[in-house]
């Protein structure tokens, strides 16, 4: 079973209001599919760590709002944007390594 709405509610501590659903699903299926991008054939939609990864990227998506980017200071600049994009973060990436494919080498002999 993949990690739905209702996970990212119990993580949360709270209920979800009703205009808040439709994305918060949006971003569940996203994330859902870069982590399976990410461990291609040894994604497991049961396992354990794999929802809470996927929760826990949906919970920091929701939290990224539009802000001040860069500012200097001489002759004043300010740059407004997102503080970040929306992918893996390294700490995703470290919590789905189980789920990699290992890379490896094989010996060759000639006999």
């Amino acid at each position: 079973m993949s990690a739905a709405i209702a996970d990212i509610e119990v993580r949360l501590g709270r209920p979800l209001a009703d205009d808040e659903k439709p994305r918060v699903q949006a971003f569940l299926d996203d994330v859902t599919a870069l982590v399976r991008g990410y461990c291609g054939s040894r994604y497991r939609e049961d396992a354990p760590a794999i929802r809470a990864v996927i929760c826990g990227e949906v919970i920091r998506w929701l939290d990224v709002r539009p802000g001040v980017v860069s500012e200097r200071v001489g002759d004043l600049e300010v740059q407004w944007g997102t503080a970040g994009t929306q992918t893996l973060s390294s700490a995703a990436r470290e919590g789905l390594r189980p789920y990699r494919r290992r890379l490896g080498t094989i010996g060759l002999y000639r006999i």
